[in-house]
Parts: C-alpha cells; sequence; structure tokens
C-alpha cells in the first residue's frame, strides 16, 4: 500500500551518510579559534547543509502531491443515424453539466462523426458548447472519440468518461478502445440514445454483372427490406435514362406492395452500347409514415460493357472538337463529345472509355477530383489521355503542377532559358465570416501557386496584429515549396479597409520586372474601399484588380465597390456563394499572370524520322500558326514532331507510356485558329485516327471475369482466370488497383483460393463507385499485360443502414471498464462527476537531481566564506561612488597623506642629534613600520623632500612608504622584504 508521505525516497539505504555530520562538527571546532566566531558558525552551517543535501539526493527522492478534483470528457456522438430530435435532447442535457461539477473538477467535450473533433480540452471554467461537428457525420468513430479523449485526460485528477451515443459504430472498434481505459483504470460511463424506427425501408442494393458485351442481356435484381408491410414505386435508370418497368403502363416506375423481410425484384436490361453502364434504382413509398430515412432509399451499380473503341472528348465550347470527332467518328470509332462538367462523374464515368482527349480545357473549369481521377485513370486504369493545346491549355489554361501535368510527356514551365515575358500576383486576402474561412483561405493560395510557373512572382498580404502586411514578399515562385510552407502558417484578420493592403501590393509590384501585374482580393466586402487616388496609380502603372466576394453581407454598397475596383482596373469580380468555387476561381485569376507561354506566328514542324509509336508512317505534317511553349519530359517521353525555335526544339507532338496506361501532348490545337493547314490536310483523319488508337486502352480477354460484392464495410473481389484450352489459369503473378471515389488509388492484393480463382478485400468505407483494375500476364512468359475492370458501388454511407440503436454495445463498454449507465435525468446529471470509487491520483515528481545542483551551489558559497575577506574600507569607497562622492574621497585621501607626514616628521626630528663639528649634516624622513616609526639619514647636502610623489622607483616617495606601510601591516611584524629593527 503506498505512503500518504508527501516525501518518498526510492533508495533510503544513502540516508546513513549523514552520519558524516558529526566529524564535520568535530573537524570544524578544531579550527576553531583561527577564524572570527561569526565566519566560523556560517563556514559550518554550509558544510552541514552540503553534506545533507548529498545524502538526501543520493537517497532519491520524490515529492509527491495528490490529485484534486475529478476531470470528465464528455465523447457526444453526432452522427446522423440519430435521430434529430434525440441528438437536441441531449445537447440540452448535456449543456446542464458545468451546474454539478465543483471548483475543482474539470470538464472537456469531444463530438464524433466520421473523425473525433475536440471542442473543449479538460479545464475548470470550460463549459458543454454547441455540439455541432465541423467534419462530417456519414460514419460514426466512437473508438476514434474514446482514443482522443484518453489522450486529453490529465495524470493529476481523478478520471472519468462519458459516452453520449446509440452504439451504432462503423468506424473502428469500441470494445478495444473500452479494454485500454480499463486497463488504465478509467471508467466510461455510458448514456444510451435509444430509438427504434417501427417502420422503415431500405433499399440493399443492385446485383449487377460486372462485365458484359454489347447486345447481352444483363439479369439485374433489386434487393429490398423492410420493417414491415408497405407500399410504393420503383424507379430504374441506366445512365440517367429511365428504364420502363411496367411495360403496357403510363410512366416507367413499377408499385410494388412490400411484405416484412426482404424483396427481390429482378429486372432483365438490354446492353446495346458498350462502356460504363450505370444503374441507380430508388424507391419511394406511398405514405411517409411508412419509412423513417429517405437517405437509404436508393442503390447504384456498374456493368462494363465490351464493344468497339470509345473516346470521350472533353470540350468547354463543342468549338474546338467538331472537326476532329467528325473525323474519328469517320474512322469507325465511337466518340463522346461532354463538357468538362460531366467529369464529375468520377473514375466509374471515366473507365467506360477507352481513350479521354481534352480539347483546350482549362484547369479551372475541373475541381480537384476529376483532375486526381484523370491521372488515375491513365496509371492505374490503363486508359489512354491526351491533352489538345489552344489558348486555355497546357501551361496557359493553369494545368501546371496539376495530376494531370504528371501524365503528360511534356512539362509545362520551361526553363529560364526561355526568354518569355513573366507575370506577377499579389494575393490579398482578407478573413471571411464562413466556415472554416481561414481552412477555404488556405486552398485557395495553394490553388493560385500551384498554377503559376517557377519564375512568376507570387507575394500575399494578410491582415495581422502590425496592420495589413507581407505575409510572403513578391518573389520568384521557383519550386513553391517556400510559397506553399508560407500558406500553412497563415492567419487571416478581419481589415478596416482595402487603402493599405493595395498600397502594400502596389509599392510590390511597381519595381518588379514582371510584363503583367496582378492583384487578387478575396473578401466578405465590409472594408472601405481605396481611395481614388490610390486606384489612378493602379491604372497609371498597369496593374489590374480582381476582386472575389465571399458571403458578402448582404450589402449592396459592399458589392459594388469591389465591382468597380475591378471594372476600373480592368480585372474581374467573382461573386462566390459556395466555397468550393474559390480554388478554381484562384487557378484562373493566376493564369493572367503565367508567363506568356502563347507563341503565335509560322511554323513548319519537322517530323522525327524513324521513330515508332502513333504517328509511324508520317514523314511530314502542315504548318501551324500558334502553340504552347513545352518541354519535353525526362525518361521515356518520346518527342515525334518538334518546332524549330530560336533557342529550343519545341515538341508538337510528344508521347509517353505512364503507370499502365499512355498518353499524348499535341500542343496546337485541332481547328482553324492554328490549324487551318491541319484541318485541309488530306491526312488528318489518318493522322488523328492512327494516333487515339494508338492512345485507346486494349479490349479486355475473354478469358477473364470479376465478380464483386460487399459484405459489411468490406468489399470482395474475386477473379476467375481460364486459358485457351479451358483449363484454369494457376499462379497467375496478378497486379491489382483500386481507385476509390475521391480518385485516389491503392494497391489490392489477390490471393489464389482454388483452382483460377484469386481473391482480395478492401475497407469501402467512402459513398461513391470503387474502380478495380486487375492486371494479368497476356503470355505465360509475362512479357504483356491484359487488364480487366470491375466496379464496387457504395450508394449511401452505412450510418442509414441502422433502424435501431445499439445500446447493448454500450453496456458492454461500462461493463468492462466499471462505467455506469447512465438516463438522462436529474440523478444522472448530479451522478456524472461522482468520485465514488475512483483512485485519486498522485504525482510524483522526482527532486534529487535539484538537491544535486543545490548541493554544488552551497559548496562554492562555503569556500568563499572561508577562503575570502571582507574588506570594509573597499565597501565602503565603492559606497561612497555610487552615491556620487569620489571625488571628495580622493581629496580627503591626499590631505589625510599630508597629515600623516607632518605628524611623523616632528617627533622624529627631535631625537637626531647635531652632527659633529665639520660632519655632514644629515636629515630624516620618517617611514612607517609595523612596530613604530624608524628614522633613514641622507646628506644635508640633498635636496629636500617633495611634496609630490615620486614614480620614477624612488623608494623614497611619500607614496612608497605608505604602500609599503600597508602591505606589512597586512603580513604581521617584519613584512616581506623589510628589515627589522636592531
Amino acid at each position: 500500500m503506498p505512503s500518504d508521505l508527501p516525501l518518498q525516497f526510492e533508495r533510503p539505504g544513502w540516508l546513513v551518510l549523514l552520519a558524516l555530520l558529526v566529524p564535520v562538527v568535530l573537524i570544524a571546532r578544531r579550527h576553531w579559534s583561527a577564524v572570527s566566531p561569526e565566519k566560523a558558525w556560517l563556514s559550518l552551517a554550509f558544510r552541514a547543509l552540503v553534506v545533507t543535501l548529498l545524502a538526501i539526493s543520493l537517497a532519491q527522492p520524490t515529492l509527491v502531491k495528490r490529485g484534486e478534483g475529478l476531470s470528465l470528457v464528455v465523447i457526444a456522438d453526432r452522427s446522423q443515424s440519430i435521430p434529430l430530435p434525440l441528438r437536441q435532447e441531449s445537447e440540452e442535457f448535456l449543456r446542464r453539466l458545468p451546474e454539478t461539477k465543483k471548483p475543482d473538477d474539470r470538464l472537456g467535450t469531444i463530438v464524433v462523426g466520421r473523425q473525433a473533433e475536440i471542442l473543449a480540452r479538460p479545464e475548470r471554467n470550460s463549459i458543454v458548447p454547441g455540439l455541432s461537428h465541423p467534419g462530417e457525420t456519414d460514419a460514426t468513430d466512437l473508438a476514434g472519440g474514446v482514443r482522443q479523449a484518453l489522450s486529453l485526460l490529465p495524470t493529476d485528477t481523478a478520471r472519468r468518461l462519458l459516452l453520449v451515443s446509440d452504439g451504432n459504430e462503423n468506424v473502428g472498434n469500441l470494445l478495444e478502445e473500452a479494454s485500454a481505459a480499463a486497463a488504465a483504470g478509467i471508467p466510461i460511463d455510458v448514456l444510451p440514445l435509444t430509438y427504434e424506427h417501427p417502420n422503415e425501408i431500405v433499399f440493399e442494393g443492385i446485383r449487377a454483372p460486372a462485365r458484359s458485351r454489347v447486345g447481352q442481356t444483363a439479369d439485374l435484381r433489386l434487393f429490398l427490406r423492410s420493417q414491415g408491410p408497405a407500399r410504393g414505386r420503383v424507379t430504374l435508370t441506366m445512365n440517367g435514362e429511365p428504364i420502363d418497368l411496367a411495360p403496357g403502363e403510363s410512366g416507367e416506375a413499377v408499385d410494388i406492395d412490400l411484405p416484412a423481410g426482404p424483396t427481390v425484384i429482378p429486372v432483365p436490361v438490354s446492353l446495346d452500347e458498350g462502356g460504363a453502364q450505370r444503374f441507380e434504382a430508388s424507391f419511394e413509398p406511398a405514405a411517409a409514415v411508412m419509412d423513417a430515412l429517405p437517405e437509404n432509399n436508393f442503390a447504384s451499380a456498374v456493368t462494363f460493357v465490351s464493344g468497339g473503341g470509345r473516346v470521350l472528348i472533353v470540350d468547354p465550347t463543342g468549338d474546338e472538337s467538331a472537326m476532329l470527332a467528325a473525323a474519328l467518328r469517320q474512322g469507325g470509332l465511337a466518340v463522346d463529345a461532354r463538357p468538362p462538367s460531366d467529369l464529375a462523374g468520377g473514375p466509374a464515368f471515366l473507365n467506360g472509355y477507352d481513350a479521354i482527349l481534352l480539347a483546350n480545357v482549362p484547369r479551372w473549369s475541373v475541381d480537384a477530383e476529376a483532375d486526381r481521377s484523370l491521372k488515375a485513370y491513365v496509371h492505374d486504369l490503363g486508359g489512354g489521355l491526351a491533352m489538345l493545346g489552344g489558348d486555355a491549355s497546357f501551361g496557359a489554361g493553369g494545368w501546371i503542377d496539376s495530376e494531370v501535368a504528371k501524365a503528360l510527356p511534356v512539362k509545362m514551365d520551361p526553363p529560364a532559358t526561355r526568354q518569355l515575358v513573366r507575370g506577377a500576383l499579389a494575393m490579398i486576402i482578407h478573413s471571411c465570416e464562413i466556415p472554416q474561412g481561414n481552412y477555404w483561405s488556405m486552398k485557395i493560395a495553394e490553388a493560385a501557386i500551384e498554377a503559376l510557373s517557377r519564375l512568376d512572382l507570387v507575394g500575399i498580404i494578410v491582415f495581422g496584429m502590425g496592420g495589413s502586411q507581407w505575409h510572403f514578399p513578391l518573389q520568384e515562385a521557383g519550386d513553391k515549396s517556400k510559397a506553399l510552407a508560407a500558406v500553412k502558417s497563415m492567419m487571416v484578420g478581419d481589415m478596416p479597409d482595402f487603402e493599405s493592403a493595395v498600397g502594400r501590393a502596389y509599392e510590390g509590384l511597381v519595381p518588379s520586372s514582371a510584363g503583367r501585374k496582378h492583384v487578387v482580393i478575396v473578401s466578405d466586402g465590409d472594408p472601405a474601399p481605396p481611395s481614388p487616388q490610390l486606384v489612378q496609380q493602379l491604372i497609371d502603372a498597369k496593374i489590374t484588380v480582381s476582386t472575389v466576394l465571399v458571403f458578402g453581407h448582404g450589402s449592396p454598397q459592399d458589392r459594388a465597390n469591389m465591382q468597380e475596383l475591378a471594372r476600373r482596373t480592368g480585372g474581374k469580380f467573382h461573386n462566390v456563394t459556395n466555397p468550393k468555387q474559390l480554388p478554381k476561381i484562384f487557378t484562373q485569376e493566376a493564369a493572367v499572370v503565367t508567363r506568356s507561354l502563347l507563341a503565335e506566328g509560322d511554323f513548319r514542324p519537322q517530323v522525327v524520322a524513324g521513330l515508332p509509336g502513333p504517328v509511324r508512317g508520317f514523314s511530314a505534317v502542315p504548318a501551324i500558326r500558334g502553340y504552347v511553349v513545352t518541354v519535353p519530359r525526362e525518361g521515356l517521353a518520346q518527342v515525334a514532331v518538334t518546332i524549330p525555335a530560336k533557342d529550343a526544339k519545341d515538341p508538337l507532338f510528344a508521347w509517353w507510356n505512364h503507370g499502365i496506361g499512355r498518353s499524348f501532348a499535341f500542343t496546337s490545337d485541332a481547328t482553324n485558329r492554328w490549324g487551318t493547314a491541319w484541318t485541309a490536310w488530306g491526312d488528318y483523319r489518318a493522322f488523328w485516327e492512327q494516333a487515339v488508337r494508338w492512345l485507346m486502352r486494349p479490349a479486355s480477354p475473354q478469358n477473364l471475369s470479376v465478380r464483386t460484392r460487399v459484405e459489411g464495410e468490406t468489399a470482395i473481389v474475386e477473379l476467375e482466370a481460364v486459358g485457351e484450352d479451358a483449363n484454369f489459369l494457376n499462379f497467375l503473378r496478378t497486379s491489382a488497383t483500386v481507385l476509390a471515389p475521391d480518385g485516389t488509388g491503392r494497391p489490392l492484393e489477390l490471393q489464389q483460393v482454388g483452382p483460377g480463382r484469386y481473391r482480395g478485400e478492401f475497407a469501402a468505407a467512402q459513398t461513391g463507385s470503387y474502380l478495380v483494375n486487375v492486371s494479368v500476364p497476356s503470355t505465360r512468359e509475362g512479357d504483356a499485360t491484359s487488364s480487366v475492370q470491375a466496379a464496387v458501388g457504395i450508394p449511401y454511407a452505412k450510418e442509414f443502414r441502422a433502424v435501431r440503436d445499439n445500446a447493448t454495445l454500450l453496456e458492454q463498454v461500462a461493463e468492462r471498464t466499471g462505467g455506469r449507465v447512465l438516463r438522462m435525468d436529474e440523478v444522472s446529471l448530479a451522478d456524472a462527476f461522482d468520485r465514488t470509487g475512483l483512485a485519486i491520483p498522485r504525482s510524483p515528481k522526482r527532486i534529487w537531481d535539484l538537491l544535486a545542483i543545490l548541493a554544488a551551489a552551497v559548496f562554492l558559497i562555503d569556500v568563499a566564506v572561508r577562503r575570502l575577506a571582507f574588506d570594509r574600507d573597499g565597501a565602503r569607497r565603492l559606497a561612497a561612488a555610487a552615491l556620487g562622492q569620489q571625488a571628495e574621497s580622493g581629496d580627503a585621501t591626499v590631505e589625510a597623506w599630508k597629515k600623516a607626514r607632518g605628524k611623523a616628521k616632528a617627533p622624529v626630528a627631535a631625537e637626531i642629534p647635531e652632527p659633529a663639528a665639520g660632519g655632514p649634516r644629515l636629515d630624516v624622513g620618517a617611514e612607517t613600520r609595523g612596530d613604530g616609526p624608524r628614522t633613514a639619514a641622507r646628506p644635508a647636502s640633498a635636496p629636500p623632500p617633495s611634496d609630490e610623489p615620486k614614480t620614477d622607483g624612488d623608494e623614497a616617495s611619500p607614496t612608497s612608504r605608505l604602500l609599503k606601510a600597508k602591505r606589512r601591516a597586512r603580513g604581521g611584524e617584519g613584512g616581506e622584504g623589510e628589515p627589522r629593527d636592531g
């Protein structure tokens, strides 16, 4: 049983050294008479203290502090599976918790959704804030909440956790974290939020074949489950087009009666087109009382249909690709022309095509997920990607440092040796009253920086304690690491006006050597506009200003001010109501100042002879009138057609293999803007048909079949491989990749589980479609590969599958940790801070090192006391000097010397006898020594002694005599170097 003493020793045996105090005292007594009593006692005290401190330090003392108070951390489940009225009721209950705590108690709060977020750390004056979760609430990570709470609890108080939840976790393992809490002796009290939906209909999914062929019929199966008898309508679409489920009746939907339990609805569907076919089904109840959660009333699935090659041309206007699309269709290819917004369909949409062409598509027309998906489509899914030039493509369109740029065989940022006009961008970022305002400030700054070239200038101005200042001074972007690091440390303040910030931008941009100077202001509009004089200075310096109004306060004047500033300086005005639009806007604004990468004139491309690849067989190509400047990428990139320039050969057509896919770049355009000679060329169709067919993904082998299914939070992929002789293919070296709905890829390991059968699993927590690409050797030697794709659809979060609470799990947690099951009443409110059964913690702190340092310091003081003498006269002189009396003291000292010399002369002269007749006359000089004066004779003819001190080694000077007398007084009778009398 631990002791309650505040001071404890780990090695108390060393305390025996305290016995050394006895010899210390005896030794000190032997030398007692050699010094003054005060110095003797003081020295003895310091020596005894040194011995005591060293003995206690060697015993390793520990100072034990007993904890006070109770620390309670509330873990509140804010996931969407809990009915809204129950979430509100629990929030009101928790708000009253601070009323029952004692002064020494501490209270902290954590909210749980897909992640755990800290709202308040355990503090004495903490309250329970509004329980809104800042992140996603379509999942429940109770284990993460407990893990976070355990890390917050202090060690100097009693500790409890209070878990408020319905118990429906779908991320992590709560019982494992409860075991960790139990091992630490921390009980977890639970407050179950109990409910049950008596009438609930869940669309559990669509079973569709992973792959099929054009002309086949797919047998779809729709799975629904109902808590009780219900009635409603089922709707099914394929690629957004409704499928008639009730032939002969009005409308495409079908009315069905659902019994209690599962229901399966078979639907045959004819597959007449190749590519990815997306099926979506929904259920609409006849009455709202039959269904509690509308979020789980739909399902989706994807089937990949093998057929002729399919090509997607992404065209913002439709004019960029009209001639090219017509030529490819004449060559027998199936071509779809879609706007950039359709890329939001994600990897499943992209994977329905064998090749994708971006025709003068600017970066700001697609979001970050589409950017990642396009790269993964090539690298991980084996698709083909091409980028065609134009005035808004490649680096001129903001694609520098994008994910798509990494998949292309050219680099969009030419080196400094290419003398191209560069730009300068100054960003003024003002605090906006939107959720996660600082987060969006960082995102828009990052988007702008990434769109710039290395030689462009960039700077950031924010408002802080010192007013509007350069957070990142205007300078070359370089590798952008410094600029991006500055963005992460940026704290945005609420500036009162734009005068100072715009003035700073003006002062930084005017002396720069940039050819295009641009300012972008992002604000909610309430700062006062800059003065007319400053605006005129911007106009005279040809500095354009674009303004971005984010969630304005509704004041027409604020909006008018920002519009007028942009209009007068030649910039653009953007009114933003969705913060997700901000990165696109800043990418577009950054492209305004990107180095002038457009080259226009009359250019004669040259074909590299004998080079294999997509343009093999063409020895010459027509002239062009413009292109976007790029440079070849190092490595395996091949430049098939070049453009002779002044100091380099720029790529016109380059290609390479990227991952398991292919890509090429054509830096001019396929229209009459720069390619009038191309569109009139007789081989126009043959050139592009050959290039695009080389780009397309090979057809999937018919001997491979993939099936997918979902069990709980786990997706299961099964591959079956059969050889040409109908025998199973065993021991294949497969390579598989999973592409998540957000475009991120990860490897998937497939293990053989039977003859010709391979299986892999991965966690499927996100909502959307997961794409799986499986590559296998085409030959037994493994020198070529074939790939097959499949999709796994997660139509809605598992959060919405729950039809009642899981209070049983919460009770297990309380039982495992020694906690309690509370209810939302006044008794439970008071019991939240109950200390019954809790161990009062003690905080030990080792102090031996501090004592050892203290002993060393005391030892030095002891040495000083015994060895050093205190000079009272010197101390008095120092005190006088400190009081400004140094001059007076000096005069008094000289006067004292004179008086002392006079007194010494008088008596000594009286004792000197008269010299004999004719003998020499003697004079007397007094010299002081320790036992009194003595005389020194000199001839009478010698000059009398001067009153002034002699400094040239004259031993008879008064000053020398006084100094010698002082040395003899300190050294005792007969000082060193002085003869004794007699």
